[in-house]
């Protein structure tokens, strides 16, 4: 998944931020429960608990080096320009 797949989803509520040297996203993605992420490359892997199993979702970060953290559900990744 994009990112700018994520920004025209309807259930998840996104905010876009642009600096002079960065770009920030941050998206609700609705997590009640413990959640991580790493990013590795040009991807950016969020792992969290579901229903009943744990779940994994992956976004393809645009070039320029990546930083993402997730707190409370709210994933943020922001962008090198």
């Amino acid at each position: 998944m994009s990112l700018k797949h994520i920004t025209e989803r309807d259930d998840v509520f996104t905010r876009r931020y642009e600096y002079e040297d960065a770009e920030v996203l941050a998206a609700d993605l609705g997590v009640t429960g413990d959640a991580s992420v790493d990013v590795l490359d040009d991807t950016a892997i969020v792992v969290f608990d579901g229903d009943e199993e744990t779940q994994q979702v992956e976004f393809q970060l645009p070039d320029g080096g990546a930083e993402a953290f997730i707190t409370n559900g709210v994933l943020t990744i922001e962008v090198g320009l």
